[in-house]
């Protein structure tokens, strides 16, 4: 009979680690700081105290068919909007650079790649698990797929050269 109980939780032990847990994508997230053409000033002359701008290229390779649900940036959630890139790799250039080196954002690949960008509008009912992966990581990615819910996590945003307004 222990033979039996022992065979039992090896084939259980076994099948669970097989287990597909977080869903046959990768995610790629990168910021860049922008830094103001124009600065603002006060009645006085000093210069206006501002809140540090970031453009987010975030982008979600997946083997099947994903629906983005929710990103948090920076603990706070945000509506997701979505555009499927039609090829790899996908290369970044910044055209205020003096130096007109690329880097490549997402490499070649035969997964479909959705482009995220937070959308304007906060999200109204966010979700719980979301909330404490954002305590611990700069970005947090809620998305749906198969009918289940996926959490994918970058704990800090690779960040970009900085680029100038005029």
């Amino acid at each position: 009979m222990k033979q039996f109980y022992f065979l039992f939780i090896a084939i259980l032990t076994s099948f669970f680690s097989f287990a597909q847990v977080e869903g046959a994508s990768k995610i790629y997230g990168y910021k860049q700081k922008v830094t103001p053409g124009t600065i603002r000033v006060d009645e006085n002359g000093n210069p206006a105290p501002r809140k540090t701008i970031y453009n987010y290229n975030i982008y979600l390779g997946s083997t099947s068919k994903v629906v983005p649900i929710e990103i948090w940036v920076n603990g706070e959630p945000f509506s997701v909007v979505s555009n499927e890139v039609k090829t790899t790799p996908i290369e970044h250039t910044n055209p205020t650079s003096a130096v007109e080196k690329s880097k490549i954002l997402v490499p070649k690949t035969s997964r479909r790649v959705l482009q995220l960008m937070p959308s304007l509008n906060k999200v109204q009912k966010p979700t719980k698990k979301g909330k404490a992966l954002s305590a611990k990581n700069e970005l947090v990615l809620i998305y749906k797929g198969s009918g289940k819910l996926y959490f994918k996590t970058i704990s800090e945003l690779a960040e970009l050269e900085s680029i100038s307004m005029q």
